[in-house]
């Protein structure tokens, strides 16, 4: 066999031997076989910051777990669910402080903007950040809210909160300029999130909206298509509902219900298998160094 045929073959034997390694991993890979526009749903829980330092302070936080991702205007065809290949997907949003307020008559009245946050100590960066991590549905780590569920106050540090964020990184996504709804009537420098409550403070009860932009993680591989306003990769909306105070929910700490949902664009420009490609590479140059050492 020629040795560009022996090379070559190697490496597909490398792809294939990582390949059954990777099925036999605890969390499957993430997959995604169909292009095109999609509504990605999730839904979490807000909590109000314990950020007191100085500068602009993290106003809110906020866990919780997508749902499915599907064909928009299309649920009936669903790319991913959770249970799909036993994974769930867990996510954590943080960074967010109250920029501006400006306050408001009726119903959600009151237009709150935010921006990523800026005190250091407490880890702000100055940006609006959701991580999303890949877990195990059965035999994972995947916590309620409700009656012994996690604690607001169970938060660990700026990005990380327990078993919401144990899993691998899926996705990091950050909150960017460039969205002026048409029911906001000002803004301002680095406000990236807006929002109109039924209080001056968030969380509070109302709907938000904001672009994001995918910035790390495999699976932006399928989502960085800049297909939204200003080049954003994810055009997301909000709606926060205020719980009961008497509630369990309310009693572990959360102050809203958080839902979805997102929109972005799902694009196929290598195979599944390509995931692999650079692994059977790797195989492919130590086989040609190891020659040249012969």
């Amino acid at each position: 066999m020629p040795i560009k045929r022996q090379h070559l073959a190697a490496a597909l034997m490398a792809s294939l031997a990582l390949g059954a390694a990777a099925r036999a991993t605890p969390v499957a890979p993430f997959v995604l076989q169909t292009p095109g526009m999609v509504e990605v749903k999730y839904s979490g829980y807000l909590a109000r910051s314990s950020d007191n330092g100085s500068g602009l302070r993290e106003a809110s936080f906020a866990v919780g777990y997508m749902t499915s991702i599907h064909e928009m205007g299309n649920p009936s065809n669903q790319l991913w669910h959770t249970g799909k290949d036993n994974q769930s997907i867990s996510f954590m949003m943080y960074g967010a402080g109250d920029y501006s307020v400006i306050p408001g008559s009726g119903p959600f009245g009151n237009q709150v903007m935010s921006a990523g946050c800026t005190n250091a100590a407490f880890g702000c960066d100055g940006k609006i950040h959701l991580d999303l991590y890949l877990d195990k549905l059965a035999g994972g780590t995947n916590p309620g809210f409700g009656l012994g569920g996690i604690k607001a106050s169970q938060r660990q540090g700026f990005s990380s909160m327990g078993a919401m964020t144990d899993g691998d990184l899926l996705m990091r996504w950050e909150f960017v300029p460039g969205l002026l709804p048409p029911t906001a009537t000002a803004s301002g420098p680095g406000i990236t999130l807006y929002q109109h409550l039924n209080g001056t403070t968030s969380p509070s009860s109302g709907y938000g909206s904001y672009l994001a932009r995918c910035v790390g993680g495999a699976a932006c591989a399928y989502f960085s298509s800049g297909s939204q306003q200003g080049g954003a990769d994810f055009y997301g909306t909000n709606t926060m509902t205020q719980l009961l105070a008497a509630s369990v929910f309310a009693q572990n700490g959360w102050i809203t219900r958080l839902s979805d949902p997102v929109i972005a664009q799902v694009t196929l420009d290598q195979p599944s298998g390509a995931w692999l490609l650079p692994l059977g590479l790797a195989a492919l140059l130590a086989m040609r160094r190891r020659q040249r050492g012969a």
